[in-house]
């Protein structure tokens, strides 16, 4: 009995430090996870409200006009240029996916990250075509794109309108990026059952995979048969008769 109360203290000290360390390390992941899922939301949020084809009155106001640019021809390109303001608008939340990124990737991997970072790329890849839509408006007719280049164009800056394969490629790719991130960082921000909060529950199924592949060794007279079955049988001599 003396023996066993240091070896008990120490078996508890152990197992407390263990629970501590778990529970420490599912608290980081849930505060990643949701600062993670809670920045692509936002961020999403501002590539569909910059898409909407629909324009408000005041929009396009902040691009900065040229000294000598026509009234007509500079309403055009403000009414071009309002993707991007609408973006500038929401500039903090690409920010704050991007640190968000960098911190899942640490801790859930590379391929997590680059889920999340497809919200700072549709923010690039809109503003490479409204900028090149806009350049486009000031070419001489001999000078101008084709139009199915002008349509892809379109295709990026506003939802809905599909390029000439008829696929609205930039939602699709924010739809696959969505449920990679959602199926990977979801679990770590419901709340978990009681046996996983006491963190018992994959030691408890691990147990139970070892049990149910040691029983049928475990049965009476089972080492005996496969060692009976291995030995020769002696063959019977005159003095034994």
């Amino acid at each position: 009995m003396i023996l066993l109360l240091p070896l008990t203290t120490i078996l508890v000290a152990l197992v407390g430090f263990y629970v501590w360390h778990r529970q420490l390390v599912r608290k980081r992941h849930f505060e990643i996870a949701d600062a993670a899922l809670s920045a692509f939301c936002r961020a999403e949020t501002a590539i569909a409200r910059a898409r909407e084809p629909i324009v408000n009155a005041g929009e396009g106001t902040t691009r900065k006009r040229g000294d000598y640019e026509l009234p007509a021809y500079g309403g055009m390109l403000d009414r071009l240029y309002i993707p991007v303001e609408r973006l500038k608008v929401h500039r903090n939340a690409f920010e704050e996916l991007d640190r968000a990124a960098v911190n899942a990737e640490v801790h859930f991997g590379t391929e997590l990250a680059h889920h999340l970072r497809e919200p700072v790329r549709a923010y690039h890849r809109i503003v490479v075509a409204t900028a090149c839509r806009m350049t486009n408006v000031g070419l001489s007719p001999e000078t101008k794109v084709s139009g199915a280049l002008v349509r892809q164009w379109e295709a990026v800056v506003h939802a809905g309108v599909t390029a000439l394969d008829d696929t609205d490629e930039l939602s699709l790719e924010m739809d696959e990026a969505k449920r990679a991130i959602e199926t990977t960082l979801r679990p770590f921000v419901e709340a978990p059952t009681f046996s996983e909060f006491l963190l018992v529950y994959r030691p408890l199924r691990l147990a139970l995979r070892r049990i149910r592949f040691a029983a049928p060794w475990a049965r009476s007279g089972y080492g005996k048969i496969a060692v009976y079955a291995a030995a020769t049988a002696a063959e019977p001599t005159v003095g034994d008769a």
